[in-house]
């Protein structure tokens, strides 16, 4: 039997509620929330309901059902997710990007009489990894003159897009530099009253949307990418989920792109649309042949 507890004027989650909300998010967005995680939610969304005017998760869940836009339930998932990110994350992986994978996909291109690159990024968060590899692709000097190069970042939560728009960081943002990060954030980023402003020449060719990697519209009108970046997403997500962004994946990414996922992620018997390739001690995938 669950027992009523209260934050100010907000009921505490109970069992059968937390079951309604852990079936939204499994429902809409592929995520599996295991464990019981009543208390971490509660902590993060009781905020969310006083602001609504709401004092149970029970009504809070009907008022996200009967919102045809589903505002509301993305604005759920930004709180409950976590955007972990900064720059340069993963290291080793990038440095295959820019030192193996960029110099294929410019001589690919070259073959078929091509001068674009096209890279996208699932759950880009606060912009953190696309802005990374805009960095990455610049510096390697590969694209100079006349390439056309575009990257495509897409999230869930308009909050975190804004500030990827804003592109404005602390020093949190670098962490991942291994106190290496003077250097890096001078040549890259102005000096702002609040934080760290990226240079305009890694912004002028970004692209933001935002959207759900379940949707097979999330993708829309992006064709012939070279590289995918969904990396720690999928370690969240359960089989069936999987195999629906796989597809969308697929649809998207050219036939000798790579496809990028987080150290703790495999594809392996989930989907037989991709197979795992290892270079250098990096693993990533191609479209499989069949």
């Amino acid at each position: 039997m669950d027992i009523l507890r209260e934050a100010g004027d907000i009921n505490f989650m109970t069992h059968a509620e937390f079951d309604r909300l852990k079936g939204l998010v499994s429902g809409e967005f592929g995520i599996q929330i295991k464990g019981d995680k009543r208390l971490t939610i509660h902590a993060k969304l009781s905020h969310r309901l006083g602001i609504l005017g709401v004092r149970s998760y029970g009504d809070y869940f009907d008022y996200m059902a009967s919102d045809p836009t589903k505002e509301e339930v993305v604005h759920f998932m930004s709180h409950i997710t976590n955007n972990e990110t900064y720059f340069m994350r993963e290291a080793t992986q990038l440095r295959f990007f820019q030192q193996e994978a960029l110099p294929e996909i410019k001589r690919l291109r070259q073959a078929k009489g091509e001068n674009r690159v096209d890279i996208f990024s699932a759950g880009c968060s606060s912009g953190e990894e696309l802005y990374t590899l805009n960095i990455l692709i610049m510096e390697s000097g590969l694209f100079a003159w006349g390439w056309d190069v575009a990257l495509t970042g897409l999230d869930i939560s308009r909050a975190a897009l804004k500030k990827a728009r804003r592109a404005v960081y602390t020093q949190n943002s670098f962490r991942g530099l291994n106190g290496d990060s003077g250097g890096f954030v001078k040549k890259h980023f102005d000096r702002e009253s609040d934080g760290y402003s990226l240079k305009q020449p890694y912004k002028g060719n970004v692209r933001l949307r935002q959207g759900n990697i379940l949707d097979p519209l999330c993708l829309d009108g992006i064709r012939d990418l070279d590289a995918i970046f969904c990396r720690n997403i999928l370690i969240y997500m359960g089989d069936d989920a999987i195999r629906r962004i796989a597809e969308n994946f697929h649809r998207s990414l050219s036939d000798c792109g790579y496809l990028f996922l987080g150290a703790s992620e495999s594809l392996l018997g989930k989907t037989d649309l991709f197979v795992p390739e290892c270079r250098d001690g990096v693993i990533f995938y191609r479209k499989s042949r069949i």
